[in-house]
């Protein structure tokens, strides 16, 4: 169980750096990350409708998004080519072992924010136009598990 927890914080890492400084992850990450995280929730016997729940919730999102800015320039976007990477969907959907609907929801949410307020703090030292989404949601991610492995109040993730 510790190992898989420091596989998981180390993974999350190295998403965070080559997100941050070549703006691409390699796609073993995402790959150890959903194999971590799924190995040491609290419900293995709902793991599956948990994930699918939250793929589904997230597939939702990115088809909104998809035709939101289709509409919005009158001719269809792909939000992969434009506004979203593939680390990014890769990412998104390796974290969604780790939490419950609701809470996927939230930590979407507050990466999305999160990301919004480091890029600007950041903008002096990151010198390309792109978001280090997968990178900076990553890092918040890490954040949110040592506090929730720490303390044992108000846990976000379903890690045991």
């Amino acid at each position: 169980m510790i190992a898989l927890l420091i596989v998981l914080c180390i993974s999350l890492v190295i998403i965070f750096w080559q997100d941050l400084k070549i703006r691409h992850i390699h796609v073993v990450l995402p790959l150890v990350v959903f194999g971590s995280a799924y190995f040491l929730t609290n419900y293995p016997q709902n793991n599956l409708k948990l994930i699918g729940i939250n793929v589904l919730f997230f597939c939702f999102t990115i088809v909104l998004l998809t035709l939101y800015m289709s509409v919005k320039n009158k001719r269809f976007l792909n939000p992969f080519q434009n506004y979203f990477g593939l680390g990014d969907l890769l990412f998104y959907i390796a974290i969604t072992p780790l939490f419950i609907l609701h809470n996927y929801i939230l930590f979407f949410i507050t990466s999305l924010l999160f990301t919004i307020v480091m890029q600007f703090v950041l903008r002096k030292w990151i010198k390309k136009d792109s978001v280090p989404l997968a990178g900076l949601s990553a890092l918040l991610l890490l954040l949110i598990i040592v506090k929730d492995v720490v303390f044992s109040f108000q846990k976000i993730t379903l890690i045991r």
